[in-house]
């Protein structure tokens, strides 16, 4: 028996072993646990009872593919200074992980602004996660926190806000494959209105930055949260399921010079709402749940595949707002835009200048299905105003509340057989329709100005929808739309909600495909007992 592990056995079984050792590179990993000081940690879950290392330790340490460093306790550092810092990169198949501990927290009354570093630094590093825990498994998110950066006599975590900075979460410089997911990024510039200075980002990135994934996080009260400014190639960025709330631009990609390329970008699941805190006298902020633009708008920049989809855009938006999704005009430099199941809403008569959705370049051709826009008089529900797209498809959408329901200016236009099964309702003002030259709240003037958007696209009194967008029992946008299960696009197939719209038939107008309503019980049924 020993013998035949000599000669040719021996080959085999070294090449079975160098095989399985390749499969699992982790096997080799490194697990650190971090925390303010070094010793037997107390608490948590993953660290308790773990020897930690200090911030700084790890901050001098390269990590290698397949390492695990988890985040012990409440660690605090001194204002406008770093917390950790990643130093080495990851691979695809075992990328480095960054893990906050049940209820471990990064605390500091300002960290770095972005450009110079912030609560995280990954440097140019590639195919690092970042991961809050999300509360999984019973423990307690993870949290990013800024404790006393604002407005003066704002309220900070720390009492009346004594910093004011402009705080950022996690900084990358040309990073890419990074994922940023289940944390708490909070109030990195806290303000009451008026903001003074006002600023701070959760995530940012400039360079190349390829493959970042921005996930499932809770992020409030801060300037502009999820901020590229995109240089070079960048490609495969996704940014889904957030919450963003109380900022003055929930995520911004962005050309700070010619020649970059920016494309396959999905912006999907999102919950970005409330703006109106970062409204100052001199309308200083132009606020955006989502902006997307190329350098200095001259088409340098090419910009294609951008997916928006299955958000929520809502609250108070405030008076110095662009749009909830303003696809800025880039001299034709944008091509392939789809926006379907989302909501645009505003609940406190704010003023956007470009529409609720503002799609402005020339080359855009936007795809716009099944959306659900409810303003006020003193909105623009759709634009598509300044570079003027054309070939516009507009289609299944319910349109409600706005003083103008579209604002199409010449030479603007609609794709042949781009504009029909829509829903308008309860215009309050004598201009709904914009179309190039002229403003009617006929539909009728509409439809001939057009030649599209016939029956049964209608003109309502009430769209018969909840606050949220919903129909209700009854609602004319019910059956109202025609069912596009052949685009193939595969999450347009179900609602907002994730409720599967029609394999055949016609669908319901708007992103909600289900009314709302509980059924009434059947009455006047007879049945016969029947005993064994």
């Amino acid at each position: 028996m020993k013998k035949a592990i000599s000669g040719s056995g021996f080959v085999f079984t070294a090449a079975f072993l160098v095989s399985v050792f390749a499969a699992t590179p982790s096997a080799f990993a490194t697990t650190r646990y971090i925390a303010q000081t070094a010793g037997t940690f107390s608490g948590g879950s993953a660290c308790n009872g773990q020897t930690t290392i200090t911030p700084a330790t790890f901050n001098g340490t390269t990590n290698a593919a397949g390492d695990l460093d988890y985040i012990c306790g409440t660690i605090t550092v001194a204002a406008n200074t770093e917390a950790l810092k990643v130093n080495g990169s990851g691979t695809s198949a075992s990328p480095i992980t960054l893990k906050f501990d049940s209820g471990a927290v990064l605390s500091s009354p300002e960290w770095p602004a972005d450009g110079t570093g912030g609560a995280i630094d990954v440097g140019g590093n590639s195919y690092i996660v970042i991961d809050g825990n999300g509360g999984a498994n019973g423990w307690t998110q993870g949290i990013i926190e800024a404790t006393a950066n604002g407005d003066s006599g704002a309220p900070c975590l720390s009492g009346s806000c004594t910093d004011h900075g402009d705080s950022n979460g996690v900084e990358g410089d040309g990073a890419t494959y990074i994922t940023v997911t289940g944390l708490a990024i909070i109030d990195m510039y806290v303000t009451t209105g008026n903001p003074n200075p006002g600023g701070g980002t959760c995530v940012y990135d400039v360079g190349s930055a390829t493959g970042w994934t921005v996930s499932n996080n809770l992020m409030h009260d801060v300037g502009w949260c999820v901020e590229f400014q995109y240089e070079g190639t960048t490609s495969n960025i996704t940014i889904s399921g957030n919450t963003i709330y109380n900022i003055d631009h929930g995520i911004a990609l962005g050309g700070p010079e010619s020649g970059a390329t920016l494309s396959n970008v999905t912006i999907s699941g999102n919950n970005i709402h409330d703006y109106s805190n970062w409204d100052t006298s001199n309308d200083e902020w132009h606020h955006d749940g989502v902006h997307i633009w190329g350098y200095n708008d001259n088409g340098s920049d090419h910009i294609s595949g951008i997916t928006i989809n299955n958000n929520k855009f809502g609250g108070c938006i405030g008076q110095n707002v662009t749009a909830h999704v303003f696809i800025e005009q880039n001299a034709g430099g944008d091509t392939n835009v789809t926006v379907y199941n989302n909501s645009f809403i505003d609940t406190c008569s704010g003023n956007e200048n470009d529409g609720m959705l503002a799609v402005e370049d020339s080359a855009a051709a936007p795809l716009i299905y099944n959306n659900t826009f409810i303003g006020a008089s003193t909105d623009t529900c759709a634009g598509f105003g300044d570079g003027s797209p054309s070939n516009i498809t507009f289609v299944n959408n319910v349109v409600s509340g706005c003083g103008i329901f579209m604002y199409v200016p010449s030479p603007a236009s609609f794709a042949a057989g781009g504009l029909h099964n829509n829903i308008y309702a309860a215009c309050p003002g004598s201009n709904c329709f914009a179309y190039h030259d002229g403003d009617t709240n006929a539909f009728s003037s509409w439809q001939s100005a057009t030649g599209q958007d016939a029956s049964p696209s209608a003109y309502v009194s009430t769209a018969d929808l909840s606050a949220a967008g919903v129909p209700q029992s009854g609602s004319p946008v019910i059956g109202a739309g025609v069912n596009l299960t052949s685009l193939s696009i595969t999450a347009l197939d179900s609602d907002i909600t994730g409720a599967a719209r029609p394999a055949v038939g016609a669908w319901t107008v708007g992103a909600y495909t289900n009314t709302g309503v509980t059924p009434a019980a059947p009455t006047g049924l007879t049945g016969t007992i029947v005993t064994n």
